[in-house]
């Protein structure tokens, strides 16, 4: 945790939360679409991390690690040893039904059991959009808790894509 708080103790000043762990994280296939071309299918062993900036409270605490913990292992969960696929590409078109879903891309196509499947509400499967993804979802999970969260998802380590919620104006968020 990195803070400014006065060493005697109190509230009311900034802090960051992080969680960067070895086990956060999940392995799954996909194939991105850069510059109009398909990447080759392939996988990744993900790592993900989270901060949180905030305000510690009277008791101490910006957040409780395990809330962080929870809602973070939840959502990589629902990832972990999946294809994952885009529903909201132009260009990679998805089709689903309860035993198969079929992905095409110009003269490519793939078709892969449904249960092997987590089918997401992105343009791509790049890193920028795994990350704005799990930072939705993870936002949503805890609510309107008075932090501003920051999530990284690395797909090699030292390579990955930070995503920040925006500061709210007039609110005790800080922006550090």
């Amino acid at each position: 945790m990195t803070t400014t708080m006065d060493p005697a103790g109190g509230s009311d000043q900034p802090a960051v939360l992080e969680l960067h762990r070895a086990d956060v994280g999940f392995s799954a296939a996909h194939f991105g679409v850069v510059d109009g071309r398909s990447e080759r299918l392939h996988g990744h062993n993900y790592r993900v991390s989270l901060r949180a900036h905030g305000m510690v409270s009277a008791d101490g605490t910006v957040v409780d690690f395990k809330t962080l913990k929870q809602a973070l292992g939840a959502e990589c969960a629902l990832l972990d040893e999946r294809m994952l696929l885009p529903t909201r590409s132009e260009t990679v078109i998805v089709e689903a039904n309860a035993d198969e879903v079929q992905a095409r891309h110009g003269n490519r196509r793939f078709s892969f059991p449904r249960g092997d499947v987590q089918l997401l509400p992105v343009t791509n499967t790049t890193c920028e959009c795994l990350a704005a993804h799990l930072l939705k979802s993870v936002r949503a999970r805890l609510g309107p808790l008075p932090i501003r969260l920051e999530l990284t998802v690395e797909e090699a380590p030292g390579q990955g894509a930070t995503v920040a919620e925006l500061p709210r104006s007039g609110s005790a968020i800080i922006d550090s």
